[in-house]
């Protein structure tokens, strides 16, 4: 594909923007010390930037690839683009305001910005299942690359839609607000206590459920299978080849179910726990074969079966 082909893509676009973002956002660092619980206030934003910068590289790449002639090509992505980019807009002013843009409900202006976050990104998965569908339905593309990826949008439209779990008000928050305390609306921390020294750069919790890894796991998978889906298009294709495919969508499918289910048990993915770690260490065990197989099964064996 030439350069023309992907300039003209308005999520091309959106991901240039993001770059452009990352570097203006790298300085202020260091240049502003203000923090937010316990981490820079600007990290927030350079997270998402980087975020959505990569899927947006990502998937125009697949629509440019896959969905050429799609009469509604234009219109996803400017859907994408367009929330997307007030996500990251709202993000980056409650960040320069020194304010939470995730679940602050503390006055009428804050939410009303977490209204509209908590809109836009549904738009946004909608459009972005939309996309997978058209996908999953273009007869035209080779059954393991197509294969992988259907399960890249399918598994990354799960980690989007986790986030979900985060926006529902607990108890204790519910309880406030009935007395007319209104601070915090949902939280990405489940179980109580301590939550330990957060990993860094992401500030994740080591020690109490942080659905946000899950979410990231989920959203973040799918650039391992558009890079499969690149790396299939160069082979032979076969049954083999698209049943170990579906069998990597559902390795990968059952780690991030089993993120989510210890999470909302409040345990840290990073917190050793026997059965989990048990459990984590035999999917991505299985994970390696299925990978080794599709990369050294010798080509005679890739050869197309007609019926």
């Amino acid at each position: 594909m030439k350069f023309d082909d992907y300039r003209k893509q308005p999520l091309f676009w959106n991901g240039m923007v993001m770059a452009v973002l990352t570097v203006t956002i790298l300085p202020l660092l260091f240049l502003d010390t203000r923090t937010l619980l316990g981490a820079n206030v600007w990290i927030k934003p350079l997270k998402f930037t980087l975020s959505v910068g990569l899927y947006s590289m990502t998937t125009v790449w697949v629509m440019v690839k896959f969905l050429q002639d799609w009469k509604f090509k234009s219109r996803i992505q400017i859907a994408l683009t367009i929330t997307s980019l007030i996500e990251i807009v709202l993000i980056t002013l409650q960040a320069g305001r020194g304010e939470m843009s995730h679940f602050n409900v503390t006055n009428t202006w804050n939410q009303i910005i977490y209204s509209v976050m908590g809109t836009s990104i549904s738009i946004f998965w909608a459009f972005h299942l939309w996309m997978g569908y058209s996908i999953f339905r273009k007869e035209s593309i080779v059954r393991s690359v197509k294969e992988s990826l259907v399960w890249g949008m399918v598994i990354a439209g799960f980690g989007m839609i986790i986030g979900f779990f985060m926006t529902s008000p607990r108890p204790d928050q519910l309880e406030a607000m009935k007395q007319g305390i209104f601070v915090m609306s949902g939280s990405h921390q489940f179980g109580s206590g301590d939550p330990g020294v957060g990993i860094l750069f992401f500030g994740w919790s080591t020690k109490l459920g942080d659905m946000r890894v899950p979410h990231f796991f989920g959203m973040h998978v799918m650039q391992v299978f558009v890079f499969l889906a690149a790396y299939l298009m160069n082979q032979p294709d076969s049954i083999l080849n698209q049943t170990m495919v579906r069998i990597l969508g559902v390795l990968f499918f059952l780690i991030n179910l089993f993120m989510v289910i210890q999470t909302l048990n409040g345990e840290s993915i990073f917190h050793f726990n026997p059965f989990y770690t048990s459990v984590y260490g035999i999917l991505f065990l299985l994970i390696a074969i299925c990978l080794f197989k599709l990369i050294s099964l010798p080509k005679d064996f890739r050869k197309e079966v007609t019926i």
